[in-house]
Order: structure tokens, then C-alpha cells, then sequence
């Protein structure tokens, strides 16, 4: 792709299908460059072996950290240096050779997968994309040796998603040429022992003649005076990995510290993070598989009434249903690593659109796994209540899947609102403040250019019904996201019900185009006998989502939204629940 590719997913809310941006399906890594694929497939026997050798899961959970062995290992195994470039001494792996590490390493434990989605994919990545040639030598080499791990502290007490709003402040004294910082981070993964922190604070940038407050990023290290852990906090899951509360107390960072540029630490936030969706999205498809496997297995083995609970109807259809789910992820990971090649084209939607459906088909996963386990799930020394607790994290981490949802949504309404002067204008203040979250340029508006409101590929026969509900079904999201807009035109930006429906309509036909796709790129390779089974789950699939798509638009314009509020202040006033109990009217 060139850059300035427009969003597939942003198109739909308009009626613009940009078939050409993954028809065909993108090839393999292995196969767009072996030489990556061969060191991806080394790194990963040798993660396998220091799996099977050193990683007990359960006793990392007891124990709630990670063996220094452990550690120790992935550095020696050259696989803290995923994302470094190799002339610093990394193993330079493109977004989709990370992302198949990752997914490995999230499925091996999630404990592990956060130590490295940290190191990797988020501190040393801040340095790999924004650093100076001098920081980059000073820093890079070391992380990618593992002699210290890296940090990435961004989140504060009071700013979760709405990072853009930290406290954290930075002030510079020419007497020293060094910046002062002041403030505090929780939930710092790595911090309690990272040797090397990118974080943020506010800095007084002049913009039109006055000083305005925005983020900068910095490199920091714990012996900097002023830098002080405060502690770390005990968690639900992913028990392994340690989250550490910091305190930046007039904490003197060296002015050729500052990570990127002065007052343009935002765009180094939303770099890192929007490319740790892809990631993400990886390791929650690799722990569905995963947890696929282990049903698979229980069921068959666990019989009642005479018989394997895996020959139930009901157990089968919560198999059946992971199944699909876990090929849509598939699909739809193989189309983001092919459009994060391409890193100033516009993919923002599309990794949100993935991070949600595949942390939301993990957590279902595991809650259909602890079921199906019957009391086995609920308790140790079975596997399935620790995998359901590490399980949970992923909706919240690289932002809450409320927040991307209406992300998906504001930004899908942008371009079909942008005639509409006060809807436009309304629209800006919410989309900076969701900035974090949109990764790339959310004002690029050229979603029809080049498009059509039809698939233009010609598909196998066995797809063809698909392919004609998937282009009514666009035509239906782009008259529903106008629909809204002539209703409550710049009040749409508060009608979070109606952007989340949106927003799921949207996320379902991203997976569908995806799984059709790759569906269909294996008919032309195997033909449709050699392929049944992925034929079985593309159809059952699509036909579920699209089920699930109508559910959504028929909620749309509910005549009970106003009831749920309603409801819900009422509860407010009343501070809870608020009705007498009905066994002891007392």
C-alpha cells in the first residue's frame, strides 16, 4: 500500500467497499519473505523448549512472578529483541512476525505475554520509532540483550482511557538543561524492575502566542533522582506480571532524554499503542485456539449419562462457536499484519476492530471452558479458572473495548457527517479526546475515493450468497450512520447506545470481508474439496455475524433507550438497588 491508504472499515460507514486493499487475501509471512519466516520459525522452537524446560503457569500464578530463569532465557534466546532493528542488536521482526512471537508467548502464559507485550511492543518499540540515533544506541542495544527490561508509563490515578489528560507535568531548567518532572503512574507493567522507562507528562508549548499545556514523552531510568516505586498491586489475573505504582518527585531527566519531540508526545502514545493491537489481537486468538484444544479434549474424555459430554448438542454448539469465532480472528489478524506493513496508511479502525473481537472471543472462550468443566473449572489444580482470570485483562488493556467501540463509531461517522457544518464541528472535541485510541489521522476523510459500494472480486460459487448479503448489509450501515445523523445530528456524539450498535455492525462486517477473504484465497489455492472445513466455518460464520449485525441494527431508534436511562438514574439517586426485599418486607 502507499501511503495515505484509506480505511476499509471507514469506507463502510459511507457505502464504500475498498476491495482491493485485501482481495486477494495477503500471503503468509513465510512466504512474502522467507528469510523472516525462517527466523520466526526458529525463535519459535526455541520459545517451545524454554516452555517446556523452565514455565510452570500454575506456579507462577501461586507465586505471582515470573523466575528469573525465565527471564533470563527469553534474553539469551535473542527474544527480548523482537522489535529491536538488528544493527542494534535485535532481531528486527517486521509487525507480523512480532505479532506470531507474541501470539506464542500470550499462549505458552498470559503472565509472559504481558513482561514482553511491555518490553517489546511497548517501551523499547517508543524508542525504536521516536528515538534519536544517540538514544537508540545508548538504550536499544541493552534491551535487546535483556540486560534490563523495558517499561512503558503512561497511565495515571485519575486518567485511564482518557490519557491525553495526564496530570504529570514537566517543567524545563535552563540552569541544568534538564526537565523536572512531578507526578505519579499506576499499573506500570515492568516498573517495579524496568531499567529503561518511556512515559509522559504535560509540557508549556507556545501554540498561536500562548502557552499551552501538552504531552511529551521521555526515556527515564530509576537512578535519576527523584524516581521512586511506590509499590505494586496484587491483581485477578496474570498474576505473574507485576504493575508497579511510580512517583516522579521533581524526578531531573537530562534534556536529550525527551523521546521524539517537545509537545508532540501524543503522537508517540498513539503510535505505540495502535500498533500493540495487532499484537494483542494475536496473543487473544492464540489463547482461544488454545482453549479449543483444551475443550475439545475434557469433552471427549468427560462422560455422563453413558456417553462423552463432547456428543451433547449444547457442548457442540459452544465448540462450534469458538471455532468460527477463533477462524474470523485468524482472518482478520492476517489482514492487519499485511495493512500494519504499510505504517502511514490509515488502520487504525481496522486494530480496533480487531482487539475487540478477539479479546471479547477469549473471555467467551474461557467462560465456556470453565462450564463445560463443570466444578473442575471452578477450582485447582485443574488449568481453567487461572485461564479464565488471565483472560479478563484483554478487554481493558490497549484500550477499554467501550472506549474503542465508540472510537469505531465517531470515526466511521466523521466522514457521512462532515457536510453537515455543525455535526463536524461538534464532532472534533470527541475524536481529540479519543486521539489515544485512533493511532493514525482520523480526519482523513477519503473513504469513497476509488471505491464501490460492491465486492468487485469474483468469488467461488459456495460464496456467492455471502458475498450478496455482505454488500446489503454495507448499504444498511451506511443508511443507518446517516439515519442517526439526521436524528440527532451533533447530539450524536452522546448517543453512546447508538455509536456502540454502530460500531458492532461495523466490527462484524470487518470479520466478515476478512474471513470471506482468506476463505476464498484457499479455494483458489486448494480447491473447495481440499478446504471443506474452513468452508464449513467461513459459512457458519458469516451467517452468525450477519445475525448478529441485524440484532444490532433493529436496536437501533429503540423506544426503550430512554427507559434504560431512566432506570439507571433512578438507581443513581437511589444509591443501589432501591426496592424492598421481596422474602422480608422489614
Amino acid at each position: 500500500m502507499n501511503p495515505g491508504t484509506p480505511s476499509f472499515t471507514r469506507g463502510l460507514f459511507g457505502g464504500a467497499i475498498h476491495d482491493e486493499l485485501f482481495f486477494p487475501y495477503p500471503a503468509p509471512l513465510d512466504r512474502r519473505d522467507a528469510d523472516e519466516g525462517a527466523r520466526v520459525t526458529g525463535l519459535l522452537k526455541t520459545l517451545r523448549q524454554i516452555a517446556h524446560d523452565l514455565v510452570d503457569s500454575a506456579q507462577i500464578d501461586e507465586d505471582e512472578t515470573i523466575p528469573e530463569p525465565v527471564i533470563q532465557a527469553l534474553a539469551d534466546g535473542g527474544l527480548l529483541g523482537v522489535t529491536i532493528p538488528r544493527e542494534y542488536g535485535g532481531q528486527g521482526l517486521s509487525s507480523a512476525g512480532y505479532a506470531r512471537i507474541f501470539a506464542e508467548v500470550a499462549r505458552i502464559d498470559g503472565s509472559l505475554g504481558v513482561l514482553m507485550g511491555v518490553h517489546c511492543g511497548l517501551g523499547s518499540k517508543a524508542i525504536v520509532l521516536f528515538g534519536t540515533e544517540a538514544q537508540k544506541q545508548r538504550y536499544l542495544p541493552m534491551l535487546a540483550r535483556g540486560e534490563t527490561l523495558a517499561a512503558y508509563a503512561l497511565t495515571e490515578p485519575q486518567t485511564g482511557s482518557d490519557a491525553q489528560h495526564i496530570v504529570t507535568a514537566a517543567a524545563f531548567d535552563a540552569t541544568t538543561n534538564e526537565w523536572v518532572l512531578n507526578g505519579r503512574k499506576h499499573w506500570i507493567g515492568n516498573g517495579h524492575r524496568a531499567g529503561v522507562i518511556a512515559t509522559f507528562a504535560q509540557t508549556a508549548v507556545d501554540r498561536g502566542g500562548k502557552p499551552t499545556q501538552r504531552p511529551t514523552a521521555f526515556i527515564l531510568r530509576p537512578d535519576m533522582p527523584g524516581f521512586k516505586v511506590v509499590g505494586t498491586v496484587r491483581k485477578l489475573g496474570i498474576r505473574g506480571s507485576t504493575q508497579a505504582e511510580l512517583a516522579y518527585e521533581n524526578l531531573r531527566v537530562p534534556a536529550d532524554h525527551v523521546l521524539g519531540t517537545v509537545g508532540k508526545g501524543f503522537a508517540v502514545a498513539v503510535h505505540v499503542l495502535n500498533g500493540g493491537r495487532l499484537s494483542l489481537a494475536a496473543g487473544c486468538t492464540a489463547g482461544t485456539k488454545q482453549l479449543l484444544g483444551e475443550m475439545v479434549k475434557f469433552a471427549e474424555e468427560r462422560v455422563q449419562f453413558g456417553k462423552p459430554i463432547a456428543e451433547f448438542e449444547i457442548t457442540k454448539r459452544k465448540i462450534a462457536r469458538t471455532a468460527t469465532d477463533t477462524y474470523a480472528a485468524d482472518a482478520m489478524i492476517g489482514v492487519l499484519a499485511a495493512l500494519a506493513a504499510s505504517p502511514d496508511g490509515d488502520w487504525s479502525l481496522e486494530a480496533a476492530c480487531c482487539k475487540v473481537f478477539a479479546s471479547d472471543m477469549l473471555w467467551r472462550a474461557a467462560d465456556e471452558m470453565v462450564q463445560v468443566a463443570g466444578g473442575r473449572g471452578f477450582v485447582k489444580p485443574w488449568p481453567y479458572e487461572r485461564l479464565l482470570r488471565d483472560s479478563r485483562i484483554n478487554r481493558i488493556f490497549e484500550g477499554t473495548n467501550e472506549i474503542l467501540r465508540l472510537f469505531i463509531a465517531l470515526n466511521g461517522i466523521e466522514g457521512p457527517a462532515n457536510e453537515l457544518r455543525e455535526i463536524a464541528s461538534a464532532l472534533r472535541h470527541p475524536l481529540r479526546n479519543l486521539g489515544l485510541v485512533s493511532g493514525f489521522a482520523a480526519s482523513r476523510l477519503r473513504s469513497r475515493l476509488g471505491a464501490t459500494p460492491t465486492l468487485d472480486v469474483e468469488f467461488h460459487e459456495t460464496l456467492q450468497p455471502h458475498v450478496q448479503y455482505f454488500e446489503k448489509h454495507v448499504a444498511e450501515l451506511k443508511a443507518a450512520t446517516e439515519g442517526l445523523i439526521r436524528e440527532y445530528r451533533k447530539e450524536i456524539i452522546d448517543r453512546q447506545q447508538e455509536l456502540e450498535r454502530i460500531a458492532d455492525m461495523a466490527i462484524e462486517l470487518f470479520a466478515t470481508a476478512c474471513t470471506l477473504s482468506r476463505t476464498q484465497q484457499l479455494i483458489i489455492e486448494r480447491g473447495e474439496g481440499l478446504c471443506s472445513h474452513e468452508v464449513a466455518l467461513c459459512n457458519l460464520f458469516v451467517v452468525e455475524s450477519g445475525r448478529r449485525f441485524r440484532t444490532s441494527r433493529e436496536a437501533l431508534h429503540s423506544r426503550y433507550d430512554a427507559g434504560r436511562m431512566a432506570v439507571a438514574d433512578e438507581v443513581r439517586a437511589r444509591k443501589g438497588y432501591g426496592v424492598p426485599d421481596a422474602l422480608l418486607d422489614a
